[in-house]
Parts: structure tokens; sequence; C-alpha cells
């Protein structure tokens, strides 16, 4: 595994060029598909001409092709919708980088499109995306900030298109109450950019905070898949921006974003040669580590990324045991509107989901300490 990511590393290396044998393309081909690096691999491969295996080679040409139309259709169905808002939206993530960062809408995958509105402005939302034939997967009560759940899933049937609407940047992920409430929401709307979606007009996050953005969303998948820190990697190097590494820093310990920043261009300039000041990781790195995030560190360290790996982080870093207890007791038993959204409405009664929740979540907690 280990071997075969750095065969990946240095085709996608802009200095450095390999041949690979086909057993290791056959291994890289699979690897590279687990990590969403695949379709970068495929053209980065053609671009420097490096031989790729026949097989392997149409294998990750159709992919890649299928992948190239099934965006298109998805950014052309956000620009539609885009041309219907009243109000302004932020394109976050994997929508935002395709329409700006990357060079080839193929060279990423989407999964859902996830936009910032202001909560505010979500009534006016919802209206026009159900006139538009797009419905919510659940129905909530209001559209106030809360620790637990920020954001719903819209879906047309038929459609590609899964639409995920934030009013905060921070969604339904635990633990939102570590940083939630120190993030500066009008100062992000203020700076954000414009940004063309398949020529539709939106806003895309200033570089600063899509990256502290793209950092914390990464921890958040405990780094599971290095598509997330590709991200990182091509929006510190777009451009061959020069950075304000001072105020970025500054700004991400503001939101108390540092240590997530720090791991996610830590891991960034580990595995791709980022452009990433060595003095600007030390002034980020965590001076007092806990036991929790020590055990997560040295996972990394290891090359070890699993989902939920991040509970470790998170853990550690909340001071208090009632702190402490409530996140477990988060965790395990979420409020009941969250648990509706993250479950699915009509699955069963809140206790069953709750149960169902509790058990699942135990379970993963027992593998991550079994080490599986």
């Amino acid at each position: 595994m280990h071997k075969t990511l750095g065969y990946i590393f240095r085709i996608l290396s802009p200095a450095l060029e390999t041949e690979i044998s086909y057993d290791s393309w056959a291994e890289a081909l699979s690897v590279s598909r687990n990590e969403g690096l695949s379709f970068l691999l495929y053209k980065t491969a053609i671009r420097k001409g490096i031989p790729i295996p026949a097989p392997v080679k149409q294998s990750l040409k159709q992919e890649y092709i299928h992948n190239w139309g099934r965006n298109i259709r998805i950014l052309d169905e956000l620009a539609c919708l885009l041309r219907t808002f009243k109000y302004p939206v932020i394109v976050l993530k994997g929508a935002a980088l395709l329409s700006s960062v990357y060079e080839d809408v193929g060279l990423r995958a989407l999964g859902d499109v996830d936009i910032l509105v202001r909560p505010e402005d979500m009534p006016e939302f919802d209206k026009t995306l159900s006139q538009s034939g797009y419905h919510p997967h659940n129905r909530l009560s209001s559209y106030r900030v809360t620790n637990h759940l920020n954001s719903l899933i819209y879906g047309k049937n038929g459609s590609p298109l899964l639409l995920h609407l934030h009013w905060h940047l921070i969604n339904n992920a635990l633990p939102n109450y570590l940083y939630a409430e120190k993030i500066n929401m009008d100062r992000l709307w203020h700076e954000a950019i414009p940004l063309k979606v398949r020529k539709a007009d939106a806003l895309c996050l200033a570089p600063r905070h899509q990256l502290i953005h793209l950092a914390e969303h990464a921890m958040k998948h405990s780094y599971n898949t290095l598509i997330h820190i590709w991200d990182i990697h091509c929006v510190v190097n777009h451009g061959k921006k020069a950075w304000d590494w001072g105020k970025l820093c500054e700004e991400a310990s503001e939101f108390q974003l540092g240590s997530p920043l720090f791991y996610g261009l830590w891991l960034s300039k580990a595995y791709f040669d980022t452009c990433v000041p060595n003095e600007m990781l030390e002034s980020l790195r965590p001076r007092r580590r806990g036991v929790g995030e020590m055990f997560f560190f040295g996972l990394l360290r290891k090359g070890v990324r699993r989902e939920k790996l991040c509970w470790f982080f998170y853990f550690s870093n909340i001071s208090g045991w009632q702190k402490k207890i409530r996140f477990v007791f988060h965790t395990l038993f979420p409020p009941g509107e969250t648990l509706a959204h993250l479950e699915g409405s009509g699955s069963g009664t809140k206790r069953s989901l709750w149960q169902t929740v509790a058990l699942r979540r135990l379970r993963k907690a027992f593998l991550l300490f079994c080490g599986k």
C-alpha cells in the first residue's frame, strides 16, 4: 500500500516522472480509486507520456469520461438553479474547486454540492427549490444556527444533483460546539469573491477561508481519502498566489481551527510537497497534545487514515470531563432533528433510531480501539 502510494505521488509530482511495472499499475489503479485520485492519475500520466498498460489505460479512460460527463451535468443543473435564486450563495468545496482551481472538471468526483446561504434566506430558497422540483430529504421546524444541525439536502427525481444547503459553514458533524460559534460568518460573507459556475454567477470563499474550511472538512473525515488533501494542495498552489501566512494562522486560531489547519497542511506537504513554509507549520503545530491527539498523530505519521479516527483528536481537545462526557453522549445520542436528518425520515421511532445509531457508533469506536 505505502509503496503503491509512493508510485502515485511520484506521478502526480510536477517535477518527477517514473515508469511502473504492469503489476504495480494494477494495484495503483485500485489504490487511486479508493483515494479519489484515479482521474488525476490518468490525466497526469497521459500528459507526462508515462506508458500505461492497455487494460488499465482503457479502464481509467472510461472512468474519467464518465466522471467528466456526470460533473458537467451536475454543474449545468447547479448553474440553472443559481440563475433562479434571489439571494446570494457561496459555493463550497468540490463544486467551487472544479469551477476555479481545477483546470479540468473531470479531475475530481462530485458527491453532493455544498452551498452556503444565510439562515434568514432559507424559506425563500426552500420555496424556489420546491418550484424547481427539488425537495429536502427531511423537514426542520426552523433554520436557526445550532451546534448540531445547520444544513439540509435537496434532491430531484432523475437528477444527479444533490444540493446540500448550509446556513452555517459547519453543518451537522459533531462536535460543532468546539468552534462553530467562533467562526465569524459575517466576515466570510463580506470577503467572499465572485465565482462563475458554467457562466452562472455565484460566490466562493476567500482563499484563506476556503483553505481553513477544507482543512476542517478533511479533519472530519480523518483524511480517509487523499482527494481531500489534494484539494488543499491545489488551493495553496493555485496561481502561485503569494499567501499571507501570518493572517491565515491568525484567523484559523481565532476560529479555533488552528490544529485542523496544521494537520491538513502538514499532510499536504508530506504527501504532495505543497509549498508551505516550515516556519508557518511550526507556528501552527499544537504545543500541548492530549493522549488522544498523540495517538491520532502517531497513526497519521504511520500512514493510517480511517473514518472516525478524528474522534480521538476531538475528545482530546475538549477541556473538562463534563464536556467530554457530553461529547460522548451526543455522539451516541444525537438530538432528535439531527437524528432524523442523519438516518432518514420515516425509518423508525426516535427510540429505535437512537438504538441504531448508538450501537453502530459503539461498534465503530470498538473497532478503532482494536485497530481494525
